[in-house]
């Protein structure tokens, strides 16, 4: 998987990378989980601007990320997302089975 985000804590700069503004489809189903998954991606790119409007996800980005690479991690952040929602209730009542809580 590419990283936004390099080992050192630097943003990834790569020669092709692009500057300017782009857009990012999300598919109707995966339109819940894009709010906390914008969250998580400010804090990983925040060189980055990052604004839902109606199905995208626009991005503009002055730090020099290839948006191949950031289109990617987009649809993984909220992909991840998704997953955590959905496997919540059952990793609560997993540690709560272990933990006897």
């Amino acid at each position: 998987m590419a990283r936004i985000i390099a080992p050192g804590g630097d943003m990834t700069k790569l020669p092709d990378a692009t500057e300017g503004e782009f857009v990012v489809e999300i598919p109707p189903q995966f339109e819940k989980y894009v709010d906390a998954a914008m969250l998580r991606l400010q804090a990983l790119c925040p060189s980055c601007r990052f604004a839902w409007k109606g199905g995208t996800i626009s991005i503009g980005s002055s730090g020099g990320i290839a948006e191949d690479q950031l289109r990617r991690d987009i649809l993984h952040v909220v992909y991840r997302e998704k997953i955590y929602v959905e496997t919540l209730v059952m990793r609560q009542a997993l540690v709560a089975a272990v933990t006897g809580r």
